[in-house]
């Protein structure tokens, strides 16, 4: 028989090992539950109605990569670049019956730099810029912005939008306001020296000077080295993995096949760690340059001397 003593303990001996069970359990709870929430994220910021314009039947449907391409068919792989989670996609109607749409689109993305990146290189630069989420800009039919990782586009599907601006502007405001994450630009973009045209600078995660190799960098139009003039500046994990893209894209300029007509490639002094300048058939006048852990390039310049500025530029910008 146990003695009183021995009956207290065997208690708490159970009372500890109930409450590590919970606590465990507790954990697990809130381990599970944090990828559920973010994955509800989208749909919560999802509002019932705008005003008599109410979700329609067809409800809110959400996509992930395996079936992105069932809702998007022609744009999936550019938007899989960005790390793509899943899209919640919902359509509005007047008092929610399918005509005149307004349809909702948000993509949410690995990070906020991703659906920065991806908004970047869907922005169009001639559209009035708007302060909704962190950035957005507007058109008759659209209204797209970024916030955190997420990337939305709002369009209106009537033949007349002009009725239907107001709506598709406070669903975007409503919208903006339920997402979660931050504001600020992504540091990667400090990368770019000044003087590149307003809002033709982008994040790309990968294929930038369409090279699969050459990824995780920024691009942006410079008209001081000539009206199609682009920089990029990309940034690697290692000086090692930098120099064996900048190697690579060394090979790809100077191949014969791709050298302009009587073109000859041209070692470069003085431009970070190594640097090569040619006269491209396909892209004009290119410099490329190795500095540590950045691989830096000029397309379709001018001439070389512009190109070369830029890319010093950039060198001594680059941190």
């Amino acid at each position: 028989m146990m003695s009183p003593l021995g009956v207290v303990l065997h208690m708490r001996l159970h009372r500890s090992q109930f409450w590590a069970a919970l606590s465990l359990v507790a954990l697990l709870g809130v381990g599970l539950a944090l990828p559920l929430s973010a994955h509800a994220d989208g749909k919560s910021a999802l509002p019932p109605a705008i005003g008599n314009y109410k979700t329609t039947k067809a409800g809110i449907v959400t996509y992930t990569p395996a079936t992105l391409e069932n809702h998007i068919d022609g744009e999936a792989e550019a938007v899989k670049r960005y790390d793509f989670k899943e899209c919640t996609y919902a359509e509005y109607g007047p008092n929610g019956q399918s005509t005149q749409l307004i349809t909702v689109d948000i993509y949410q993305m690995g990070t906020p730099t991703d659906a920065y990146g991806y908004y970047t290189s869907q922005r169009n630069a001639n559209a009035t810029v708007v302060k909704i989420g962190a950035e957005g800009y507007a058109e008759a039919s659209a209204l797209n912005f970024w916030k955190g990782p997420y990337y939305v586009k709002i369009a209106i599907t009537a033949p007349n939008p002009g009725p239907l601006q107001g709506q598709m502007s406070q669903l975007a405001q409503a919208v903006a306001g339920k997402l979660t994450g931050p504001t600020a630009i992504p540091d990667i973009v400090n990368l770019l020296p000044p003087g590149y045209a307003p809002r033709t600078e982008q994040y790309r995660r990968s294929d930038i000077a369409a090279q699969s190799y050459i990824r995780n960098g920024m691009v942006a139009k410079y008209p001081s080295a000539g009206p199609r003039a682009e920089l990029f500046v990309a940034v690697y994990p290692s000086p090692a993995a930098a120099k064996e893209a900048y190697g690579k894209y060394q090979a790809y300029l100077t191949k014969p096949g791709n050298l302009a007509s009587g073109a000859k490639p041209v070692t470069l002094s003085g431009l970070g760690d190594s640097a090569v300048g040619v006269k491209s058939l396909f892209t004009g006048e290119v410099v490329a340059a190795l500095k540590g852990k950045y691989l830096i390039g000029v397309r379709q310049a001018k001439d070389q001397a512009s190109a070369q500025v830029l890319v010093k530029s950039a060198i001594a910008h680059a941190k």
